[in-house]
């Protein structure tokens, strides 16, 4: 059995891939957000695949809350194959706007999208180190180039997921052994995404998986696009 750990798992690109993990018979799915009770997609897969499934908390900004869930991690399995660090926000484009952003806005992005994938992988590492042929998939955007930011705005979310991608760096040299990637999902039809986007949720995380499970040990510290081909940092 392969034991995913999943973060934003209630809608888009997160309940997606607790969707199609499922529908592989040997996966077991830890799929984490803010508020389970609230989460009823989540729930009606946890009804239909029982324990396969496992249904947690986490609050990704509040430290307390990555603590307890490894803790509570730890008395489901007692190792994990591949986290996938999903959860992340956005806001709109006034707010980002060079005349619209301030210290919060950027402040709150960078805090979900480039603090806590941090925190929580530092919280798992001991689970991660035990499982098998173990991986960690850091969730990026191909906005995170610098060679492809050749445009203005953006500046919370573009600067948090290329924080994101060094982080990335940084943890595939500490943690000797796992395969550590930035992998860019697409541009998706979610409420992030919105309709105008090019991909559904079921076509990127089809080639999500596809790419997760062609990687290599050799691949650590990678940037990739959710069809499998290299981006430029």
């Amino acid at each position: 059995m392969t034991r995913y750990f999943i973060t934003g798992c209630n809608r888009g690109i997160g309940l997606e891939l607790v969707r199609q993990l499922l529908l592989r018979p040997d996966s077991i799915v830890l799929a984490t957000c803010r508020d389970p009770l609230q989460a009823d997609d989540l729930q009606s897969l946890n009804a239909q695949y029982g324990e396969r499934l496992t249904v947690l908390p986490l609050e990704v900004t509040n430290e307390t809350s990555i603590y307890k869930v490894a803790a509570l991690t730890s008395n489901h399995v007692d190792a994990l194959d591949v986290i996938i660090n999903n959860a992340a926000v956005n806001v709109d484009d006034e707010a980002q706007s060079l005349s619209g952003i301030t210290q919060k806005t950027f402040l709150e992005v960078l805090n979900i999208n480039t603090v806590a994938p941090l925190l929580i992988t530092q919280a798992l590492a001991g689970l991660l180190r035990k499982g098998v042929s173990p991986k960690l998939i850091n969730i990026s955007t191909q906005m995170a180039s610098l060679d492809g930011r050749n445009y203005g705005g953006d500046y919370a979310y573009c600067a948090s997921k290329a924080g994101l991608n060094m982080t990335t760096r940084g943890l595939a040299a500490d943690l000797r052994g796992v395969t550590v990637i930035a992998l860019d999902p697409g541009w998706v039809k979610t409420r992030m995404g919105g309709a105008g986007a090019q991909l559904s949720p079921a076509e990127s995380i089809t080639g999500i998986l596809s790419v997760i499970d062609g990687l290599k040990l050799s691949d650590s510290g990678g940037y990739f696009r959710w069809n499998g081909k290299r981006l430029p940092w």
